[in-house]
């Protein structure tokens, strides 16, 4: 468990030496208990302190790195229950299994090309997994050598051993079958220092395989939990989770691997809502992917953070000098929902998108981050102000105070229109007044 700031104060040397940049080791005891600190800062710490320190600060849950390279994909090393509580650190790695009777090359070419960009994240298919078949060797060396992390679904040792020591030095994620006896693939993921995946009838199972793969010299292990329906794995996922950080059983201190067979999408939307740490997903026709990443980036992002657009001036259509420029925030959400509205009209545009730290149009302006002056200096920085000609900016409907402000702040002739307080109300607004104003 982690330690308290009275327990790292006991640790501490007690000089109030003010080395650290805190006034009393109280104070920076407190900071060290909260995460916030690091034992470097102490020139006077024990190696014992260190230790102690270092083993009570360790994440509850193992961090694991399969693949090498850019696209590399690293697990673990979660440190609470709820989002909304710290946050979750790492997302879940969404691997695609690879039909054996499938244009492998083609196939592979297209997954490594598929980039979408979606509210500042880009998604892309995180992994193969490779079943055990006469070609899988040479399907998980085609994988591999396209820069997939990869996981080796295994049926027999056999064939874990072949497709293994073909891509040994690409790291990849040993998995064999749910129930098989562990000795052999323990000692070839030993042997070759792989991730190795571990299965149990129950908890206790599971926690007891895992324990006996790292007496075997695994390193490094994901937990593939029993669940015979969705109600039994819901409850085995939390149960895993809630071992690991209380740290009731140093077995579950690991993460999970789920497989996801065709048409098992409600499966695979527990896995990601439920603390699963990788999934194996099997689909042919590739529906579900848009859906599970978007899921997948609406729970694993920092709840402290707000989705943000990059500031900067957006060009929806084709626009010239003589084109409306309208101004937002650069709330990810708001950003979506205008320049949407905006396509829809069939009219080009210039969109300024405002830095107001990823909050929406009236949060900001409350908070004093979309006020007049300082949307002024952002249309300048980012030379908004000479793509028009008609020196008019247009300003949400909600944030009709700050008008007069900007148009002082910006000065030189320019004039602020008050546009609509609803996005929907935008096609309406630019046909009504804007073409009216402009004609």
């Amino acid at each position: 468990m982690p330690l308290t700031g009275l327990q790292v104060f006991k640790l501490l040397p007690n000089t109030n030496c003010r080395e650290c940049g805190y006034p009393t080791c109280l104070a920076f005891a407190m900071k060290l208990a909260a995460g916030k600190e690091s034992l470097e800062k102490c020139p006077y710490a024990s190696p014992e302190a260190c230790a102690a320190l270092g083993a009570a600060s360790a994440p509850p849950i193992r961090g694991v790195t399969i693949g090498r390279g850019p696209r590399a994909i690293t697990v673990g090393e979660e440190t609470v229950f709820f989002r909304h509580e710290k946050t979750f650190v790492r997302r879940p790695g969404l691997f695609r299994v690879l039909n054996p009777a499938s244009d492998r090359d083609t196939l592979l070419d297209s997954w490594r090309a598929l980039r979408i960009d979606r509210a500042g994240e880009t998604f892309q298919v995180d992994g193969v997994a490779i079943p055990e078949s006469p070609g899988s060797p040479d399907d998980a060396a085609a994988a591999a050598e396209r820069g997939f992390p990869v996981a080796l679904l295994a049926a027999t040792p056999q064939g874990a051993s072949a497709m293994a020591e073909r891509i040994k030095d690409h790291r990849p994620l040993l998995v064999p079958p749910p129930g098989a006896d562990l000795g052999a693939y323990a000692g070839l993921a030993a042997r070759l220092g792989v991730p190795l995946v571990v299965s149990g009838a129950d908890l206790n199972a599971l926690a007891t395989a895992a324990m006996d793969a790292t007496r075997a010299g695994v390193a490094d292990i994901l937990l593939e939990p029993p669940g015979a329906d969705l109600c039994g794995l819901h409850h085995n996922l939390s149960g895993i989770r809630r071992c690991a950080l209380d740290r009731i059983h140093p077995g579950l201190g690991h993460p999970v691997f789920l497989r996801i067979a065709a048409g098992e999408f409600e499966k695979a939307v527990l896995g990601i809502t439920k603390f699963a740490s990788l999934l194996a997903i099997e689909d042919h026709g590739g529906e579900t992917w848009l859906p599970l990443w978007t899921l997948r980036q609406n729970i694993y992002t920092d709840p402290q953070k707000p989705l943000q657009m990059q500031p900067g001036v957006y060009s929806i259509g084709e626009p010239d000098a003589k084109s409306p420029l309208l101004v937002t925030t650069n709330f990810s959400l708001t950003y979506f929902i205008v320049s949407t509205e905006l396509e829809a009209t069939g009219l080009a545009c210039h969109l300024a998108v405002v830095d107001a730290e990823g909050l929406s149009v009236l949060t900001a302006w409350s908070a004093g981050k979309f006020s007049g002056d300082r949307v002024a200096k952002s249309l300048r920085a980012m030379q908004a102000t000479e793509r028009v000609s008609h020196r008019t900016a247009i300003i949400p409907g909600y944030v009709s105070v700050i008008s007069g402000e900007l148009e002082d702040a910006l000065g030189d002739g320019w004039r602020v229109l008050v546009g609509p307080q609803e996005a929907s109300d935008i096609a309406p607004f630019l046909r009504d007044v804007w073409e009216t104003v402009f004609r």
